[in-house]
């Protein structure tokens, strides 16, 4: 299986990094661009995603489970550009 993260999933991640308000470090941004992954995949599936069901892909990406609702935020903003 290829666990690789496409790189459109890094820009996201990016993007997010040059607007959080906690500064994101070099070594986040393969777990960030992994959740934006997860998190994506489920929406394009047009899969609920509920509050547990962050948390179990956070944890699974590697992120701090405190990053949840800033991103959320960040896809809702950025989903409406």
């Amino acid at each position: 299986m290829n666990n690789e993260v496409p790189i459109k999933y890094y820009d996201i991640a990016d993007e997010y990094a040059t607007e959080s308000a906690t500064p994101v470090s070099e070594s986040e941004r393969d777990s960030l661009a992994r959740y934006f992954q997860l998190l994506l995949t489920r929406l394009m599936n047009n899969e609920e995603i509920s509050e547990e069901a962050q948390q179990e892909m956070a944890s699974e990406a590697g992120i701090n489970a405190q990053r949840i609702d800033e991103i959320a935020t960040f896809l809702n903003q950025w989903g409406n550009e």
